[in-house]
Order: C-alpha cells, then sequence, then structure tokens
C-alpha cells in the first residue's frame, strides 16, 4: 500500500513538472499606444490636447490654431467629443466651422497607434497627427 502511494505521488509530480514546463509563463507584452489622451499636433501647427473630463467624455480642445484661425476657431476651444469604443477606437462628432465662423458637428472615427491619430472626416490637416511628446 505504502509503495502504491508512493509511486503515485511520484507519477503525479512527473506529471505536473511536465504540464508547468510546457505551459506558457507570460505572453510577449507590446509596447503599442493606443491612448488619446495628451496632445497631437496636425500638419498647419495646430495642436489638439485631449483630456477626459469631469463626467469621464473625452474632449478635444484646441490649444494651438496653426491653420484654423481662418475659420474662427479660438484657443482653449472645444472642437471634439469623443468616447472610447474599443483599445485605439475613438468615436464621435468633430466641430467643423466655415470662413465665417458658422459651426456644425459631424460624426468622427479617430484611430491611434503608437503616435499617429487618424480621422475619419476631418480636414486634410487633421486627417492624420502625430503625438507631441511630454518632456
Amino acid at each position: 500500500m505504502k509503495a502504491k502511494k508512493i509511486k503515485f505521488i511520484l507519477l503525479l509530480s512527473i506529471i505536473l513538472g511536465i504540464w508547468f514546463s510546457c505551459k506558457s509563463i507570460n505572453p510577449i507584452a507590446t509596447s503599442t499606444n493606443m491612448d488619446i489622451v495628451g496632445s497631437w499636433e496636425g500638419c498647419d501647427g495646430r495642436v489638439v490636447a485631449f483630456y477626459t473630463n469631469e463626467n469621464g467624455e473625452i474632449e478635444g480642445r484646441y490649444v494651438k490654431l496653426g491653420g484654423l484661425g481662418r475659420y474662427k476657431f479660438a484657443l482653449d476651444e472645444v472642437g471634439f467629443h469623443l468616447s472610447q469604443q474599443t483599445p485605439g477606437t475613438y468615436v464621435g462628432q468633430v466641430k467643423w466651422k466655415n470662413t465665417m465662423g458658422k459651426e456644425t458637428w459631424r460624426d468622427e472615427t479617430i484611430i491611434v497607434k503608437e503616435n499617429v491619430l487618424k480621422t475619419s472626416s476631418s480636414d486634410d490637416c487633421s486627417k492624420e497627427l502625430t503625438r507631441i511628446e511630454q518632456k
């Protein structure tokens, strides 16, 4: 009886040892940054700062106007209302203005991957923005 118990424990130890040695310890971590929060710059010098407001909604404010000045945008004006759909994908609306300053809101989808932000319906200098690294 005692010999059978020892054989059973020994066999169980071998099986568990093989199982644990074959099991992957941790998947390889990726460093893909898909968070929109931060500052992003367009080709004409405009800078949009995205943040989460007190209601948990994502807003984007213009902290540098670049070419948006001719459309009567103002510094610190909210130009985006978004929510995160999936990691790296944000949906909501973007503010458009004509040269007279008349505003409309249009549906927007934004994809963030690493240091690039791509929009679906913004003008040419907002189609692709780059992350501004904080110093």
